[in-house]
């Protein structure tokens, strides 16, 4: 076992997560983040990235003699992706309800419960009629095709790894190729929708900002504004990479040259880190720092429709400090 190049990537991003997860838990500690809000789908995305980068630090070391390690890696890194997707999506409804009283993202008294949107979700309705969603419930939609997206990619990356082992799988050569061809279509198209619901956001981005301007709000909402344009060029460089990473055979984890004695090669985990893990590191840590520009003090509040100076029954908007 040697602590090779991979391991100390792994570790390295590792640590950077742990910090941040450590910070969410004071910010929760301290009461500055509430649980019932956009931040826990962020905590989620941390703790769920510090498992990973843990798994990548044991790939690293242990290498291929324990392959699920490596499968344990592709799944997490994948949900730690599709968390932080989400999370930018509820991160940009709480600016526009906190600033505007109201989202085509998001309703503030939504007139389905959890579990019926759950339920909704899970049979893929906002799939069939989007119609439905496109006024004041566009998340909607995005969580229907965010899941079977994400099914895929982890399809794929399963579906992989057995075919890069297909004597211990008992596959023969047409039938590990057959594993790889459909593994790649899986990751490609599950990759594709993460990059077309990434430009979307940015789309909302924009959008955001064009309010912001119009409505002659303060600086620090430019600001929350900007950080979130930074966030979206991230995401997007993280959803290109991804889609390029699939279809590319240079870039693939198909590809035989990209393997060496200690796992991968120093290329390919240079692109893996700067391409991909930090983006989304970086991204996270953004919509945290977001906390700072877009907390209200009293005196910025907006007065909404309800004669009041908060928005009617949201959980996210009870707090001047959410």
């Amino acid at each position: 076992m040697v602590f090779g190049k991979v391991a100390a990537a792994a570790l390295v991003f590792g640590i950077l997560y742990a910090i941040m997860f450590s910070y969410m838990c004071v910010m929760y500690a301290t009461k500055r983040y509430k649980w019932k809000s956009r931040f826990t789908i962020l905590f989620l995305h941390a703790a769920i990235r510090v498992a990973s980068q843990a798994c990548g630090v044991a790939f690293g070391v242990l290498l291929w003699k324990n392959t699920e390690v490596f499968v344990a890696y592709l799944i997490l890194g994948a949900e730690g992706y599709f968390s932080l997707t989400i999370a930018s999506y509820y991160f940009l409804r709480h600016y526009e309800l906190r600033n505007f009283g109201k989202s085509r993202l998001g309703q503030l008294n939504p007139a389905v419960g959890t579990w019926k949107r759950a339920a909704q979700i899970w049979t893929w309705m906002p799939l069939w009629a989007p119609w439905r969603y496109t006024r004041d419930n566009v998340i909607m939609i995005v969580d229907a095709w965010l899941i079977p997206a994400n099914a895929l990619i982890i399809t794929g990356g399963s579906l992989m790894v057995a075919a890069m082992n297909p004597e211990a799988n008992h596959l023969t050569a047409k039938q590990a190729a057959d594993r790889l061809n459909l593994a790649k279509g899986f990751r490609t198209a599950g990759q594709a929708v993460f990059l077309t619901l990434t430009c979307v956001w940015v789309l909302f981005v924009l959008n955001a900002l064009r309010k912001t301007v119009a409505a002659r709000l303060s600086r620090r909402k430019h600001i929350a504004c900007a950080v979130f344009g930074t966030i979206g060029v991230f995401l997007i460089i993280r959803g290109v990479f991804g889609v390029l990473q699939s279809v590319i055979w240079k870039l693939s984890y198909y590809n035989p040259s990209n393997y060496d004695a200690q796992g991968f090669t120093t290329e390919f985990v240079a692109l893996e880190n700067v391409l991909a893990v930090m983006p989304e590191f970086v991204a996270a840590a953004l919509l945290n720092a977001s906390y700072w520009a877009t907390h209200k003090h009293a005196d910025e509040v907006l007065p909404f429709e309800n004669g009041s100076n908060e928005p009617d029954g949201h959980q996210e908007t009870k707090g001047l400090n959410v």
